[in-house]
């Protein structure tokens, strides 16, 4: 009986987490001095609570409040436009009226801009600006939504530049700090369960088994995981490198 392996280095940040705080809970709830783990268990907590720091910092600098606030800023004035523009459709002038629903038109193929996810919706702002400000500008003018038009370009820039400057700022110190926290965890991890695994060997799996058996439930769980997920791997938060 001994405790399966798993490739840690492969599951996303918030999953690699979640293993090890499962697995710190085990030991927690088996007694470290019980499966005779006890200085190199105190030796990891540490460990484990440096990589809990580090998500935190990431999480944190991915949802600056900033950020959010311009999101919230551009997503305002494209409904604004969406809607200006819908009550322009019934506009009294004929002329007004067709070049409103000429806009219409290319504002319902791009679709609910504002819901989709942050980087997408950036470029999907700025070729919708482009196309409008471009093969429609005189349509912009008849119906004088051009200034919403130049309202959403100058606010989906301010958004633009604030990620840029967050990224800049953090995520090259922050990735860099999750990636070493997140292997030196990992080394420990390994450390105990090879000395568990020793010990079944040199003890009998008496006192081992339920622990071995729990752990080995958790294992398959995140294996499963990761093969789901691989191909979410560099869908990472917003801004922040994939951690591999």
């Amino acid at each position: 009986m001994k405790i399966n392996k798993i490739d840690l280095n492969h599951l996303r940040n918030d999953a690699h987490f979640q293993f090890h705080t499962e697995f710190r809970d085990l030991v927690t709830t088996h007694g470290a001095a019980a499966l005779k783990i006890k200085p190199q268990f105190d030796a990891y907590l540490p460990l484990y609570d440096r990589e809990d720091e580090a998500l935190k910092k990431i999480v944190k600098s991915a949802l600056t409040a900033r950020i959010h606030d311009a999101d919230v800023a551009r997503d305002d004035t494209f409904i604004g436009l969406f809607d200006v523009c819908r009550g322009m459709c019934r506009h009294f002038t004929p002329a007004t009226k067709e070049a409103a629903l000429r806009i219409q038109v290319i504002l319902d193929t791009y679709g609910d801009v504002a819901h989709k996810p942050l980087n997408e919706e950036t470029s999907a702002i700025y070729n919708l600006v482009q196309e409008l400000q471009g093969k429609y500008a005189a349509d912009l003018a008849a119906t004088g939504i051009a200034q919403w038009v130049a309202e959403l370009k100058a606010r989906n820039e301010a958004f633009e530049n604030l990620v840029k400057e967050r990224f800049d700022e953090t995520a090259a110190k922050t990735d860099v700090v999750l990636r070493d926290a997140r292997k030196a965890a990992d080394e420990a991890y390994k450390q105990l369960c090879d000395i568990i695994n020793v010990r079944v060997v040199l003890d009998g799996a008496a006192d081992y088994e339920t622990f071995i058996k729990t752990l080995n439930a958790v294992v398959a769980k995140y294996a499963v995981k990761h093969h789901h997920h691989h191909h979410h791997d560099h869908v990472q938060a917003e801004g922040t490198q994939n951690d591999k």
